[in-house]
């Protein structure tokens, strides 16, 4: 079946009946364009109606997560999709001296990613690459010697690449941890607030009962 047929033929029938008792009564008020139209002289205009949008506007709050996000996603693909930071890392590998070295049996490290799912995504890179290049340091295990000394090394070299830093500049911004927006923090108080007002009640009925 030619639908696009059928469809113009429906068309023409109903402009063709231009009085006002048949269907072409949605039409008579433009006969003339009508007549056109059906001898050929005239090109339809084709009209889409406009749809109108809904907006919601979106917390600050969730905008400075989506923010930070996006930047942590950019670090971590440099340093996973685009290998930017493995040539440092196989360098530290071999013997390249490396202050985190010291901090393995000493103290934890930050790990400066706030999002879960880039920090394992980072990990399984790691681990990665901790397999597939000898090295002769010396662990004991390879969970703590990847978070504690492949994770700052990638990260501070990467994110001195990216933010055209110095060594020392990206090592002071990796000990800052990420950049909280102040809405956030405000938000994180809200939350604490309400769940404290939640659990209030829940301790007085407690402490009655036990009295």
């Amino acid at each position: 079946m030619d639908m696009p047929f059928i469809r113009k033929w429906w068309c023409l029938l109903l402009i063709e009946r231009f009085r006002i008792e048949g269907h072409g009564q949605r039409f008579a008020f433009w006969t003339d364009e009508a007549r056109s139209l059906v001898q050929g002289t005239l090109q339809p205009v084709y009209r889409v109606p406009r749809q109108s949008a809904v907006s919601e506007k979106v917390p600050v709050h969730i905008e400075a997560v989506d923010d930070r996000t996006t930047e942590e996603k950019r670090l971590v693909d440099f340093i996973v999709k685009l290998q930017g930071s493995e040539e440092h890392l196989v360098g530290v590998l071999n013997g390249k001296p490396s202050k985190w070295l010291h901090k393995v049996t000493s103290s934890r490290v930050p790990v400066y990613l706030d999002s879960e799912e880039q920090q394992d995504i980072l990990f399984t890179y790691l681990r990665g690459v901790l397999d597939r290049i000898p090295t002769q340091l010396s662990y004991t295990d390879e969970v703590q010697f990847i978070c504690d000394v492949l994770f700052p090394e990638a990260i501070i070299y990467a994110l001195a690449v990216l933010w055209n830093f110095s060594l020392q500049e990206a090592e002071q911004v990796f000990f800052s941890g990420p950049d909280y927006h102040y809405s956030e923090v405000e938000e994180f108080n809200r939350k604490i607030l309400s769940l404290s007002q939640e659990l209030k009640p829940t301790a007085i009925q407690a402490e009655a009962c036990s009295n």
